[in-house]
C-alpha cells in the first residue's frame, strides 16, 4: 500500500558521562574475567561421546513468506520476489560412554540426485510456474549463508561438538540449524502466464534431503564441503526429505499469491490549479466551475496487475459529505464559505469520488493499459456551491486529498 498527497488549490553533561563509562569498563572486565574462571571449570567436567538416535521434530520458528521485491513489468530477472525463515531441529542422545576421540554432529543438506529435473548452478529450482523458481539457503553460524544444489553428496551447514556434562545428568542433545527460502523471477515478467501466479510445489520429484551424522573431529568435515554420510558405526546417520509440496509447505501451506504490481512513486505530489473563479458564477446551489482535468498513473504494471486506488479527505474533521472535499486556506488567508471540491472519474462512469479513511474508504480501480505497461485513472476537479445565500463568500478556496494505491 502506497500513499501519496492531492494537494488541490485556487491559488495558487557529556564530560561525566565518559567518566562513567570508564567505570563501567573495568565493571565488565572484571565480570569477564569471574566468567572465564566458571567456564573454564565447566569444561573440565565435560566428556567426548557420541551422538546416537538423531531425530528431527516439527521445524520450529517458522515464519510467514512476506514480499521482498515487488513484481512489477520491470522487475529484474533473478530477483527475489519472496522470502522467510525457519529453524530445523536435530535432537540426539549421548552415548552411554565416554569416547576416547572426540566427536561432532554434522548437518549436511542437498538437492537429491537421481530425483526430477535437472537444476543449474545457481540452485534455483522450477515450481508449479513458469518464470518463477524457488531457492533454498542454509544460514550457517559461521555467517556464511549457503545454497543448497543438486550434488551427489550433502553440504555441510551446521556442526556441533558432542560433549556430555555429567554432573547434569542429561542424556539428550541438540543442534539448530537455521534456513531460507525464496521465490525467485527466472523469466522476464511480461511473459508470465496470465492469471494468478501462486507457486504449490516445485516441479515434481525434486527433494530437499537433510542429514544429520555424527563423526570423528579427526575427519575433519568442514562448514560448506561436502561428505559423505556415513552407514555404519555407533553414532547417529539419519535423514528427512521434503518432496515437491513439502518444500513450500513447512510450517503451513504454500505461500500466497504473488502480487502483480505497478511502480510507485513514494510521497508522489499532484497539484490541480482550478484557477480564480468569480463569485457570482455560483448562482445556485450544486453549480459548479469547469472541471480541470488531470490523471493519476502508474508505470511499469505487471501484466497482471490490478491496481485500485482511494482516496482520504485530508482536512480536519472532513466535510459530512464524503464526496466533497473540505476548503482550507494558508495561515493569514481569508477561507472561501459556502464552496467545496468534488472530483470526477472521467472514464465514461461520471462517478463522484467519495473519500474516507485508509481501509475503510471506496476503491476504485484503475484502467491497465498492458501494451503500455500504464495503470491509469482519469478524473477531473471543480468547485461546487453547498451554501445558501447568506453563507456564500469569497475568499482562498483550497483542499487536499490522500490517495492510496492497493495491489491484490
Amino acid at each position: 500500500m502506497n500513499t501519496n498527497v492531492l494537494p488541490i488549490a485556487g491559488l495558487p553533561g557529556i564530560a561525566r558521562a565518559a567518566h562513567q563509562s570508564v567505570r563501567l569498563f573495568i565493571a565488565v572486565l572484571m565480570l569477564g574475567l569471574g566468567l572465564g574462571l566458571a567456564s573454564g571449570s565447566a569444561l573440565a567436567q565435560l566428556q567426548n561421546r557420541v551422538a546416537t538416535n538423531c531425530t528431527n521434530p516439527n521445524p520450529q520458528e517458522v515464519q510467514p513468506w512476506t514480499v521482498a521485491n515487488p513484481l512489477t513489468s520491470s522487475t529484474a530477472i533473478g530477483t527475489i520476489l519472496m522470502e522467510r525463515r525457519f529453524a530445523l531441529t536435530t535432537s540426539f542422545t549421548f552415548g552411554s560412554t565416554p569416547a576416547v576421540i572426540a566427536h561432532e554432529l554434522v548437518t549436511g543438506a542437498h538437492w537429491a540426485m537421481g530425483f526430477g529435473p535437472p537444476i543449474g548452478t545457481d540452485g534455483i529450482a522450477p515450481t508449479n510456474i513458469d518464470g518463477i523458481g524457488f531457492k533454498w539457503e542454509a544460514l550457517s553460524s559461521d555467517g556464511v549463508a549457503r545454497t543448497l544444489r543438486k550434488e551427489i553428496d550433502p553440504l555441510a551447514v551446521e556442526k556441533l561438538d558432542v560433549l556430555f556434562q555429567p554432573n547434569l545428568g542429561v542424556q539428550i542433545g541438540s543442534t539448530i540449524a537455521s534456513y531460507k527460502q525464496y521465490l525467485v523471477l527466472t523469466k522476464d515478467p511480461n511473459a508470465l502466464a496470465a492469471g494468478e501466479i501462486k507457486v504449490t510445489n516445485v516441479a515434481s520429484g525434486l527433494q530437499v534431503k537433510i542429514y544429520s551424522a555424527d563423526f570423528l573431529k579427526s575427519v575433519g568435515v568442514s562448514l560448506g564441503s561436502t561428505f559423505q554420510v556415513p552407514t555404519l558405526g555407533p553414532g547417529c546417520h539419519q535423514s528427512i526429505s521434503y518432496d515437491s509440496t513439502g518444500l513450500v509447505s513447512i510450517g503451513g501451506g504454500p505461500p500466497p499469491p504473488i502480487s502483480n504490481k505497478c511502480d510507485v512513486v513514494a510521497n508522489q505530489i499532484i497539484p490541480v490549479d482550478l484557477g480564480s473563479i468569480p463569485i457570482d458564477r455560483f448562482k445556485r446551489l450544486n453549480d459548479t466551475s469547469p472541471p480541470k482535468h488531470f490523471e493519476i498513473a502508474l508505470s511499469n504494471c505487471a501484466a497482471n496487475a490490478k491496481p485500485t486506488i482511494s482516496f482520504r479527505d485530508k482536512a480536519t474533521p472532513p466535510n459530512a459529505d464524503k464526496t466533497v472535499l473540505r476548503l482550507s486556506a494558508p495561515g493569514g488567508q481569508s477561507l472561501a464559505q459556502g464552496f467545496g471540491i468534488i472530483m470526477t472519474r472521467e472514464d465514461g462512469s461520471r462517478e463522484r469520488i467519495s473519500y474516507g479513511d485508509p481501509g475503510a474508504a471506496k476503491k476504485y480501480e484503475m484502467t491497465l493499459d498492458k501494451a503500455g505497461r500504464t495503470a491509469k485513472l482519469p478524473l477531473s476537479a471543480q468547485y461546487i456551491r453547498t451554501g445558501g445565500d447568506a453563507e456564500v463568500m469569497a475568499g482562498y478556496a483550497g483542499g487536499s486529498a490522500e490517495f492510496t494505491f492497493t495491489f491484490p
